[in-house]
Protein backbone atom coordinates (compact mmCIF):
# COMPACT_ATOMS: atom_id res chain seq x y z
CA UNK A 1 0.00 0.00 0.00
CA UNK A 2 1.76 3.28 -1.02
CA UNK A 3 0.24 5.26 1.75
CA UNK A 4 2.00 2.69 4.25
CA UNK A 5 4.88 3.09 2.23
CA UNK A 6 4.72 6.77 2.44
CA UNK A 7 4.40 7.32 6.25
CA UNK A 8 7.91 5.28 6.35
CA UNK A 9 9.80 7.61 3.96
CA UNK A 10 8.21 10.72 6.20
CA UNK A 11 8.91 9.02 9.18
CA UNK A 12 12.32 8.58 7.94
CA UNK A 13 12.46 12.29 6.43
CA UNK A 14 11.05 14.33 9.35
CA UNK A 15 12.78 11.48 12.09
CA UNK A 16 11.79 11.87 15.66
CA UNK A 17 12.55 9.47 18.82
CA UNK A 18 9.45 8.24 20.90
CA UNK A 19 8.44 11.21 23.39
CA UNK A 20 8.03 10.27 27.07
CA UNK A 21 4.57 10.75 27.33
CA UNK A 22 2.98 8.50 24.73
CA UNK A 23 0.18 11.24 23.21
CA UNK A 24 2.67 13.64 21.80
CA UNK A 25 4.02 10.08 19.75
CA UNK A 26 0.72 9.59 18.56
CA UNK A 27 0.05 12.83 17.22
CA UNK A 28 3.56 12.46 15.67
CA UNK A 29 2.51 9.48 13.54
CA UNK A 30 -1.13 10.64 13.50
CA UNK A 31 -0.24 13.91 11.66
CA UNK A 32 2.31 11.58 9.45
CA UNK A 33 -0.78 9.46 8.31
CA UNK A 34 -2.79 12.68 7.56
CA UNK A 35 -0.42 14.42 4.90
CA UNK A 36 1.82 11.24 3.81
CA UNK A 37 -0.07 11.63 0.34
CA UNK A 38 -1.23 15.42 1.09
CA UNK A 39 0.73 19.13 0.50
CA UNK A 40 4.01 19.09 1.63
CA UNK A 41 4.54 22.81 2.15
CA UNK A 42 1.52 22.72 5.02
CA UNK A 43 3.18 19.51 6.23
CA UNK A 44 6.37 21.02 7.12
CA UNK A 45 4.33 23.59 8.75
CA UNK A 46 2.82 21.40 10.57
CA UNK A 47 5.23 19.53 11.29
CA UNK A 48 7.45 22.33 13.12
CA UNK A 49 4.87 23.09 16.01
CA UNK A 50 4.14 19.31 16.21
CA UNK A 51 5.24 18.79 20.36
CA UNK A 52 6.96 15.79 19.50
CA UNK A 53 9.44 17.93 17.08
CA UNK A 54 9.30 20.98 19.31
CA UNK A 55 10.81 18.62 22.02
CA UNK A 56 13.30 16.47 19.71
CA UNK A 57 15.02 19.14 18.03
CA UNK A 58 15.12 21.81 20.97
CA UNK A 59 12.35 23.96 19.45
CA UNK A 60 10.47 23.98 23.03
CA UNK A 61 13.41 25.85 24.50
CA UNK A 62 14.62 28.14 21.62
CA UNK A 63 13.77 31.04 22.90
CA UNK A 64 14.85 35.41 22.32
CA UNK A 65 16.90 34.68 25.20
CA UNK A 66 18.89 31.57 24.45
CA UNK A 67 17.97 31.21 20.65
CA UNK A 68 18.68 27.06 19.41
CA UNK A 69 19.84 26.71 16.24
CA UNK A 70 18.83 22.51 16.23
CA UNK A 71 15.09 22.71 14.07
CA UNK A 72 16.19 25.68 12.32
CA UNK A 73 19.41 24.22 10.73
CA UNK A 74 17.53 20.86 10.14
CA UNK A 75 14.59 22.84 8.14
CA UNK A 76 17.11 23.66 5.75
CA UNK A 77 19.42 20.99 5.44
CA UNK A 78 17.49 18.05 5.49
CA UNK A 79 13.45 19.21 5.42
CA UNK A 80 13.67 21.52 2.48
CA UNK A 81 16.14 22.87 0.24
CA UNK A 82 18.87 20.47 0.88
CA UNK A 83 22.60 21.57 1.68
CA UNK A 84 24.35 21.24 -1.56
CA UNK A 85 27.62 21.53 -2.08
CA UNK A 86 29.49 24.12 -0.01
CA UNK A 87 30.47 27.55 -2.15
CA UNK A 88 32.20 29.81 0.31
CA UNK A 89 32.62 30.26 4.24
CA UNK A 90 29.18 29.28 5.58
CA UNK A 91 27.90 28.92 1.91
CA UNK A 92 25.88 25.61 0.99
CA UNK A 93 24.38 26.46 -2.22
CA UNK A 94 21.35 26.52 -1.01
CA UNK A 95 21.64 28.64 2.25
CA UNK A 96 24.01 29.82 4.21
CA UNK A 97 24.59 29.81 8.30
CA UNK A 98 23.43 33.39 8.39
CA UNK A 99 19.90 31.69 7.35
CA UNK A 100 20.24 28.97 10.03
CA UNK A 101 20.75 31.91 12.49
CA UNK A 102 17.73 34.06 11.30
CA UNK A 103 15.52 31.18 11.25
CA UNK A 104 16.19 30.49 14.84
CA UNK A 105 14.93 33.31 15.53
CA UNK A 106 11.74 33.40 13.18
CA UNK A 107 10.74 30.49 15.28
CA UNK A 108 11.44 31.22 18.66
CA UNK A 109 8.66 31.00 21.33
CA UNK A 110 6.84 27.98 21.24
CA UNK A 111 6.79 25.95 24.59
CA UNK A 112 5.07 22.03 24.59
CA UNK A 113 2.24 21.94 27.15
CA UNK A 114 0.68 19.11 28.64
CA UNK A 115 3.30 16.46 29.16
CA UNK A 116 3.10 14.23 32.00
CA UNK A 117 -1.00 15.66 32.90
CA UNK A 118 -3.53 13.70 33.25
CA UNK A 119 -4.64 11.91 29.97
CA UNK A 120 -7.84 14.47 29.66
CA UNK A 121 -5.34 17.09 28.84
CA UNK A 122 -3.88 17.47 25.26
CA UNK A 123 -0.17 17.75 24.47
CA UNK A 124 -0.02 21.12 22.72
CA UNK A 125 2.24 23.28 21.40
CA UNK A 126 1.82 26.79 23.19
CA UNK A 127 3.03 30.00 20.99
CA UNK A 128 4.11 32.53 24.27
CA UNK A 129 4.85 36.22 22.87
CA UNK A 130 7.34 37.61 25.53
CA UNK A 131 9.84 34.63 24.05
CA UNK A 132 9.81 35.51 20.78
CA UNK A 133 12.19 37.35 18.95
CA UNK A 134 10.36 40.28 17.25
CA UNK A 135 13.01 41.86 15.05
CA UNK A 136 12.86 41.63 11.39
CA UNK A 137 14.97 39.28 10.02
CA UNK A 138 16.64 39.55 7.04
CA UNK A 139 17.70 36.56 5.01
CA UNK A 140 20.39 35.93 2.30
CA UNK A 141 20.30 35.98 -1.16
CA UNK A 142 19.15 32.37 -1.73
CA UNK A 143 16.16 33.71 -0.58
CA UNK A 144 16.34 36.58 -2.22
CA UNK A 145 17.32 39.07 0.52
CA UNK A 146 14.17 38.89 1.71
CA UNK A 147 12.68 40.17 5.42
CA UNK A 148 10.93 38.25 7.75
CA UNK A 149 9.10 40.71 10.16
CA UNK A 150 7.20 39.68 13.34
CA UNK A 151 4.18 37.93 13.25
CA UNK A 152 4.29 36.46 16.23
CA UNK A 153 3.07 32.89 16.10
CA UNK A 154 2.52 32.85 12.64
CA UNK A 155 5.60 34.14 11.79
CA UNK A 156 7.47 30.66 10.97
CA UNK A 157 4.19 29.92 8.25
CA UNK A 158 5.53 33.18 7.09
CA UNK A 159 9.27 31.58 6.52
CA UNK A 160 8.26 28.44 5.38
CA UNK A 161 6.11 30.17 2.77
CA UNK A 162 9.34 31.88 1.42
CA UNK A 163 11.74 28.93 1.65
CA UNK A 164 9.01 26.93 -0.30
CA UNK A 165 9.54 30.07 -3.34
CA UNK A 166 12.87 28.39 -3.78
CA UNK A 167 12.94 25.20 -6.62
CA UNK A 168 15.17 23.63 -4.47
CA UNK A 169 12.81 22.27 -2.45
CA UNK A 170 10.86 20.46 -4.99
CA UNK A 171 14.12 19.10 -6.30
CA UNK A 172 15.72 17.84 -3.02
CA UNK A 173 12.28 15.78 -1.62
CA UNK A 174 12.38 14.32 -5.69
CA UNK A 175 15.33 13.08 -5.09
CA UNK A 176 14.68 11.70 -2.08
CA UNK A 177 11.48 10.30 -3.51
CA UNK A 178 13.22 8.85 -6.34
CA UNK A 179 16.19 7.51 -4.25
CA UNK A 180 13.72 5.70 -2.28
CA UNK A 181 11.21 4.15 -4.30
CA UNK A 182 13.15 3.93 -7.80
CA UNK A 183 16.80 3.46 -7.62
CA UNK A 184 19.38 4.77 -5.47
CA UNK A 185 21.34 6.12 -8.06
CA UNK A 186 20.94 9.52 -9.73
CA UNK A 187 22.55 9.17 -12.31
CA UNK A 188 23.12 11.81 -14.98
CA UNK A 189 19.76 11.15 -17.02
CA UNK A 190 18.18 10.68 -13.84
CA UNK A 191 18.91 14.12 -12.96
CA UNK A 192 18.30 15.63 -16.74
CA UNK A 193 15.21 13.93 -17.57
CA UNK A 194 13.25 12.57 -14.50
CA UNK A 195 13.93 15.02 -11.72
CA UNK A 196 13.05 17.90 -13.45
CA UNK A 197 9.88 16.61 -14.68
CA UNK A 198 9.23 15.17 -10.70
CA UNK A 199 10.08 18.54 -9.69
CA UNK A 200 7.65 20.71 -11.96
CA UNK A 201 4.94 18.32 -11.47
CA UNK A 202 5.25 19.23 -7.60
CA UNK A 203 5.58 22.55 -7.93
CA UNK A 204 2.52 23.25 -10.61
CA UNK A 205 0.65 21.20 -7.85
CA UNK A 206 1.06 23.38 -5.25
CA UNK A 207 3.47 20.89 -3.71
CA UNK A 208 0.71 17.93 -3.18
CA UNK A 209 2.26 14.65 -3.27
CA UNK A 210 0.03 12.54 -4.96
CA UNK A 211 0.55 13.91 -8.45
CA UNK A 212 4.25 13.42 -8.06
CA UNK A 213 3.78 9.96 -6.86
CA UNK A 214 1.11 9.21 -9.93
Amino acid sequence: DISQKMCLFWHNHFAVTAVADPRATYDYFALIRQFALGNFRQFVKDMTINPAMLLFLNGATNTLFSPNENYARELLELYTVGKGPQIGPGDYTNYTEEDVAAGAKILTGYLVDGIGSDTLTDVTAVYTDVLHDSSTKTLSAHFGNATISNNMGNEYADYIDVIFGQNAVAEHICRKLYRYFVNYDLTTDVETNVIPIMSATLISNNYEILPVMS
